[in-house]
């Protein structure tokens, strides 16, 4: 996740619709993102378990392989 530049995870709780963004700069570039879904709390109900995924919208923007003029 890491190498690829997100540094945050999308959380989403599909019973409730809660959603949240989480920084994941305090944890170690071993955990996989898997891990975190599980082990999840709602803040708004307290289920536990979402899911969780990179926010790839956070990554900085990388040169297109090919050109400019194929970028929306």
């Amino acid at each position: 996740m890491r190498a690829n530049g997100a540094r945050s995870l999308c959380v989403t709780r599909e019973l409730c619709h809660h959603e949240a963004v989480m920084n994941v700069d305090a944890f170690g570039d071993a955990v996989p993102v898997p891990a975190f879904g599980p082990r999840m709390v709602c803040a708004g109900c307290g289920i536990v378990g979402a899911n969780a995924w990179p926010k790839w919208m956070d990554r900085p923007e990388r040169p297109s392989l090919t050109g400019e003029h194929w970028r929306g």
